[in-house]
């Protein structure tokens, strides 16, 4: 299946579950206390304070709905499942949006009284029907239209033998029949002549070409070809080989380009992840602001000089920017770096010293504690950091990077815990150890993994577990 097919039916089923799992949870409340009760929903009467909690209940499982089945596995069209397997995913689904209303029930303060368990009783066995029927419903019609002749694609496959033979195993592993290699043919070999001959000929649906540098003018001639009788062209130009990168096509000012991502592109997730990073900064500022104003004044009291310690670090793409921190150290602690050089234990460009005997009494604390940390709430709600990601690095030890993949670490925002915070910490003391971990997070990124990562910070800063 094409990425631009497989991206539709993500979004289209999707819209769908949301939809299944709001009208679920409204089913059930509308079971629990109209048909059960003998009321009906033009009655005068006023509305029961249990059933009106399904409003916001609707609200939470058309939000988080999708993202636990994706979770789960739910949408992953390649992979066909049995219906028991389906069955448990789904049921493990339903028992983590249970697990998230009742969450909010206990955050939002809602008397527990009028939340109706028999009510998420029946949403339990409403909801896990009807996502069940629909993801079995989808997958057997996926399998269905692959079947089907008419519907079937027929595929002339160009390029070298071993190009042909790669390309066949991959239309064949598909599930289903939706492809059926028709002919196979060799540009540099038979022409362009034969190529026409042979679009008459088997009466293909695709042309799948592989390029290379060195068939490019016949390549040419045969999209020309293909163009001018309306059959669709594939080209595929894996003679460009990358280890990770995500190749998407787009266009600029007119002109086709091929992109080559290491980074997660511009999508909703992205603009999720932003929305969190502002609105909980916002909070944590606020409920935070007695915690710092305490802070301040035991740095004041215990030693002289700033509250704060501002310094230059290394920000998205290398970009410098102000960041914020609760002063840990004395004021002259800069200039004392050079003196403790024999002592850093990490290795590589990173400095990091084990009771460093610039930390005053109270920055022992607040660097056990990960508050010294709180002033960058600031910088990620000004988007110069994010909640998650790589920590940001001093301009002075990026610009002594010996590797070029350590770069790579600042190709998304740093942020103010990351999987080196979680997995570790400092008792790391290599640093290429740290940029594995930097590099496992980027290419991994999901909106999981970081409310994973938050999740598993907050013991860490409790327990301060790893911290020096």
């Amino acid at each position: 299946m094409l990425a631009r097919q497989q991206i539709f039916y993500h979004q289209l089923v999707q819209l769908v579950d949301a939809a299944l799992f709001a009208f679920a949870i409204y089913a059930a409340h509308a079971l629990r206390y109209y048909v059960l009760t003998d009321r009906f929903w033009f009655d005068n009467a006023p509305l029961d304070p249990q059933f009106a909690n399904s409003y916001w209940m609707m609200v939470v499982a058309l939000v988080c709905g999708p993202f636990v089945l994706e979770y789960f596995g739910i949408y992953r069209f390649n992979q066909p499942r049995s219906p028991l397997e389906i069955l448990g995913r789904v049921l493990q689904s339903q028992l983590v949006i249970l697990f998230i209303i009742f969450g909010c029930v206990v955050l939002l303060t809602i008397r527990q009284d009028t939340v109706s368990r028999a009510a998420l009783g029946f949403y339990f066995f409403i909801g896990t029907i009807l996502i069940f029927s629909r993801v079995v419903f989808f997958q057997g019609w996926l399998k269905r239209r692959g079947a089907q002749i008419h519907l079937r694609q027929y595929i002339l496959l160009c390029g070298t033998p071993k190009d042909r033979e790669h390309w066949k195993e991959q239309f064949l592993s598909q599930p289903g029949k939706k492809f059926e290699i028709k002919a196979e043919f060799d540009l540099r070999e038979e022409g362009l002549a034969g190529f026409i001959e042979m679009l008459h000929e088997k009466a293909v649906d695709i042309v799948v070409f592989s390029l290379n540098e060195r068939i490019i003018p016949q390549v040419q001639e045969a999209l020309l070809a293909c163009e001018a009788e309306g059959v669709e062209a594939w080209v595929s130009a894996n003679f460009i080989q990358t280890l990770f990168t995500r190749v998407q096509f787009d266009q600029f000012a007119g002109h086709p380009l091929l992109i080559y991502r290491t980074t997660p592109s511009i999508s909703w997730e992205l603009l999720i992840k932003r929305l969190l990073d502002l609105a909980g900064s916002l909070v944590l500022l606020i409920v935070t602001l007695p915690i710092m104003l305490l802070v301040a004044l035991m740095i004041r009291i215990d030693s002289r000089g700033p509250v704060l310690f501002s310094q230059n670090r290394s920000g998205l793409r290398g970009r410098a920017f102000r960041m914020y921190k609760f002063r840990t150290m004395v004021t002259n602690a800069e200039q004392g770096r050079a003196e403790l050089a024999d002592r850093n234990e990490m290795s590589g460009p990173v400095f990091k010293v084990r009771n460093d005997p610039r930390v005053t009494r109270i920055g022992r604390i607040l660097r056990k504690t990960s508050l010294d940390e709180l002033p960058q709430l600031w910088n990620v709600l000004r988007g110069e950091m994010s909640l998650v990601g790589p920590r940001p690095l001093p301009l002075y030890e990026t610009a002594n990077f010996g590797d070029l993949t350590q770069r790579r670490r600042m190709s998304v925002r740093p942020g103010l815990t990351c999987l080196w915070q979680v997995r570790g910490r400092n008792q790391i003391t290599s640093f290429k150890d740290w940029v594995i971990l930097d590099l496992e997070y980027i290419d991994r990124w999901s909106l999981w993994l970081d409310f994973k990562i938050l999740l598993r910070t907050v013991p860490v800063v409790l327990f301060g577990w790893g911290a020096k």
